[in-house]
């Protein structure tokens, strides 16, 4: 699986989940208060999900601590070469 398509399928999940939400809110289809701040929670998380997401996308192949996502080296550890012991 590539990285690039599975950060673009999980905006594309997100996005889905957020209008989901919204058609609920608009239809007035909530039972009680505690449903609507629930909806609003997880509407703020997926939107900070999303956001992270984008980020990495728009970072493209730049390294950072974790390694490059979009080469799959995500996650892993760089390694300095040693210098040789003279």
């Amino acid at each position: 699986m590539d990285a690039l398509w599975l950060c673009n399928r999980l905006v594309k999940v997100i996005k889905k989940r957020e209008d989901q939400i919204g058609q609920v809110l608009l239809n007035n289809e909530l039972a009680d208060m505690a449903q609507y701040r629930n909806l609003m929670g997880e509407i703020a998380a997926l939107g900070i999900v999303s956001q992270e997401i984008k980020e990495i996308l728009e970072k493209g192949t730049e390294d950072d601590d974790y390694g490059t996502i979009l080469t799959g080296t995500f996650a892993e550890e760089k390694t300095e070469p040693e210098e040789s012991k003279a």
